[in-house]
């Protein structure tokens, strides 16, 4: 029997804060388009050919060829989430009408700036948020390739013993919904304009 809690709140998305620190991990299947974040349960998302060029060369351009993304982001993460929100309005969603997609959108945001520099952020970008001056809202400054980045590690969100099966497939319902958004703007959002490269 499913508890009363379960079935409230099949969207508990968690912070991550105190967690010990973990190495962040991708894994991609072979022969299709999705990659898979496990945690207990597994959440399986599809990623376009298009938004998965974008993850590699956005690699490429940070690990081998020494840049850094242009902040603040021309389209930030919180800007990104907002527009999601306002064509989520323009088609009616039933998502957005009981609540649920603002739940996830506040755990996306939680999650994204409480664990910026540990899961999402590689390790040479570190130098540039370090010399950002007073208290950082990640999600203020940062844009789409940061969150691409979060969809790649979207299992560690989850804790398994707070939703049902039913919460679990609306939950990956959701985080599909917003990727595929990304993906339908990645020309309006991604852009090789949105890196410079550091001088040496």
């Amino acid at each position: 029997m499913v508890s009363e809690r379960k079935r409230n709140n099949p969207l508990k998305l968690l912070p991550e804060v105190g967690r010990r620190e973990q190495p962040r991990t991708r894994k991609r299947n072979k022969g299709d388009d999705t990659i898979d974040c496990k945690n207990g349960n597994q959440i399986t998302l599809f990623f376009s050919p298009g938004l998965k060029e974008k993850l590699v060369k956005d690699r490429d351009l940070i690990t081998m060829k020494k840049h850094f993304i242009k902040i603040p982001a021309k389209y930030t993460c919180e800007a990104i989430l907002k527009e999601f929100l306002m064509n989520e309005k323009q088609e009616n969603s039933i998502f957005l009408s009981n609540g649920v997609t603002l739940d996830m959108i506040s755990g996306l945001r939680t999650y994204f700036n409480h664990r910026f520099t540990v899961e999402i952020l590689y390790k040479e970008e570190l130098p540039q948020v370090k010399n950002l001056a007073g208290k950082t809202v990640f999600s203020e400054i940062y844009g789409p390739e940061h969150l691409l980045r979060l969809f790649t590690c979207i299992g560690k969100l989850i804790s398994p013993h707070e939703f049902d099966d039913n919460g679990f497939n609306i939950l990956q319902t959701h985080f599909q919904r917003l990727l595929d958004f990304i993906d339908i703007n990645k020309d309006k959002y991604f852009s090789v304009d949105n890196y410079f490269q550091i001088m040496q």
